[in-house]
């Protein structure tokens, strides 16, 4: 029997998954206009916004670089994204029916998560992986019901 606690952390990734699904399809879908995006500052005013013209914008960031301009690289930082979310919503779905691979295929999709961007773009896709942060976390709460898992 799956306990509440397991139930919501697969809840939890489902959602987490489902965003992060959606990003990475928008990104490879739109890697054009993401690549023209200028960067928004986040204290403008509403004034200031209103003056701006209307722009596809994936601010990732974790503090002044926004995301590259470079298609290519937007694609394969998309492509990584893609990979992982597939890993850790398999290995959710996988863990939510009670099976013991499914951490490991989610623990896998983590360190694609987070391997995988810094390899194709460099260090500096570490500020455009910042869920993936998250997702160590969720290791570590789903390691302790491990044993409700056969």
């Amino acid at each position: 029997m799956r306990s509440q606690f397991l139930t919501i952390l697969c809840i939890l990734s489902f959602i987490g998954c489902a965003i992060s699904l959606a990003d990475a399809t928008i990104s490879l879908t739109n890697t054009q206009a993401a690549a023209e995006t200028t960067y928004v500052k986040p204290n403008d005013t509403p004034e200031e916004r209103k003056d701006k013209p209307n722009q596809y914008f994936e601010d990732r960031s974790s503090g002044d670089q926004p995301m590259p301009g470079d298609t290519d690289e937007i694609r394969s930082l998309a492509i990584a994204q893609l990979i992982y979310a597939l890993l850790t919503l398999t290995g959710a779905i996988l863990m939510f029916n009670l099976r013991r691979i499914g951490f490991w295929i989610y623990v896998a999709g983590v360190v694609v998560g987070t391997v995988l961007p810094v390899s194709l773009a460099g260090f500096g896709a570490i500020n455009t992986s910042f869920g993936v942060v998250f997702s160590f976390v969720f290791v570590a709460l789903y390691w302790l019901n491990i044993k409700d898992m056969h």
